[in-house]
């Protein structure tokens, strides 16, 4: 495996065969979703290491079947930890998860599943977020449009006016008439009360309808106020999909400079010190 830590003891995202999901943990109490540990695979192995910042998360305890905050774990199979958060394909409902997903039977690689999902499960304090992938002509990537419920217990200021609280046919009426391909816009949201770069996805009709994961705000309001970005519908679920699979937005930049979404001490990995 081509090591993924440069000089500073950072992730990189320079080997274009290195697959990456970044481990996060969501407080219980407070909500906010920490980023804790690093999950890779080059089709032969993977690995497992958590952030130095995991020492400080307030609450944290490390994950089952990873005791040493500062190890690295390697298997050649994916660790049960994770493997247990992807549907079993035996399942007789799997070809309409995978429906749900956008992805393609031959593509159905439990690594694939348990990015598009993030790996979430009901009740569950975990989730995980793919790292954009570099490509010739910029980065790219694919997201859940996160809290679409919230918006029918709250209003959002929009320009000079605003928008919400939904009610449960309303956010219904605004999902039902995307479709697959529909450009997307996106929105900051300063007054929101969990985040100052919080960042709303809104129809073509101007409707906000949820929000942009915070783990790619930074990569995506670069990208969006240098006009580089690319925001659209890559699928849209009904409700028996449940409220984090509804919405599959595909984001991508004509950046050809590169992304480091790994680089600074916020992904400084604990192995490195």
């Amino acid at each position: 495996m081509q090591s993924a830590i440069d000089e500073r003891g950072h992730a990189s995202i320079v080997d274009d065969a290195m697959r990456r999901l970044v481990v996060c943990w969501q407080h219980p109490l407070t909500r906010a979703i920490e980023p804790i540990g690093l999950l890779s695979s080059d089709d032969e192995t993977f690995r497992f290491e958590y952030l130095a910042r995991a020492r400080e998360v307030e609450g944290f305890r490390p994950l089952l079947g990873f005791p040493d905050l500062g190890s690295s774990y390697e298997s050649k199979e994916l660790f049960p930890f994770f493997a247990q958060r992807v549907m079993d394909p035996r399942r007789p409902d799997f070809a309409r998860h995978l429906q749900e997903l956008a992805v393609e039977e031959s593509e159905s690689t439990p690594w694939e599943l348990l990015a598009r999902t993030q790996g979430k499960r009901e009740g569950d304090t975990i989730l995980l977020y793919p790292v954009p992938r570099q490509t010739d002509e910029g980065w790219q990537c694919v997201y859940l449009v996160h809290g679409i419920r919230h918006l029918m217990t709250k209003s959002v200021p929009l320009g000079g006016d605003s928008a919400g609280p939904y009610s449960p046919d309303e956010i219904e009426g605004i999902l039902s008439e995307l479709s697959q391909g529909d450009v997307l816009e996106l929105c900051p949201e300063p007054s929101n009360d969990w985040s100052d770069t919080a960042m709303l996805v809104l129809d073509a009709k101007g409707r906000p309808f949820g929000y942009v994961p915070d783990l790619l705000l930074e990569p995506i309001h670069s990208a969006m106020f240098d006009g580089r970005l690319h925001n659209v519908v890559e699928r849209v679920n009904g409700p028996e999909a449940g409220w984090h699979l509804r919405v599959l937005v595909r984001a991508k930049s004509a950046d050809a400079d590169g992304l480091d979404l790994l680089a600074g001490e916020k992904f400084k990995l604990a192995t490195s010190q």
